[in-house]
């Protein structure tokens, strides 16, 4: 039976951990992370599972990338995005466009009481079913 081998900490693991999660902090992507880190995805799990301390650095990399995703879609949908207006190849104006999928989403997130969808069907009567002959081998 193989031993699990304990990896050793050196300056160059430290420097790909540190990669690592300021990457994953930027982009919310496990690969990307790795692949800048120059580590393989594998790894980088194996440092979750045996570091604690790592484990809770990936968590809050995660929710930093989350909390700079939701105020990139708080943007879009309340402040909005400036679009260009062109007249014969040149720009003359903007205007704001606003993303109302962007404003659902972060109603639906921040008040779910009020705007997830909801379906609800009720029976509160009688129900019969008739199971035919040719029904009888399901």
């Amino acid at each position: 039976m193989a031993k699990a081998r304990k990896q050793r900490r050196t300056s160059r693991t430290d420097r790909a951990r540190e990669t690592f999660l300021a990457t994953l902090a930027e982009t919310c992507n496990v690969s990307e992370a790795a692949r800048t880190a120059g580590i393989g995805r594998s790894t980088a799990y194996e440092w979750r599972d045996e570091d604690e301390a790592f484990a809770a650095a990936w968590d809050e990399a995660e929710q930093e990338a989350a909390d700079k995703l939701e105020r990139e879609a708080w943007r879009r949908a309340v402040e909005g995005t400036d679009k260009p207006v062109t007249f014969q190849g040149v720009i003359t104006a903007t205007y704001k466009e606003y993303s109302d999928k962007m404003l659902e989403i972060l109603l639906k997130a921040h008040r779910p009481e009020k705007f997830t969808d909801r379906s609800k069907v009720e029976h509160s009567g009688e129900m019969q079913i008739n199971v035919l002959p040719e029904d009888a081998g399901l």
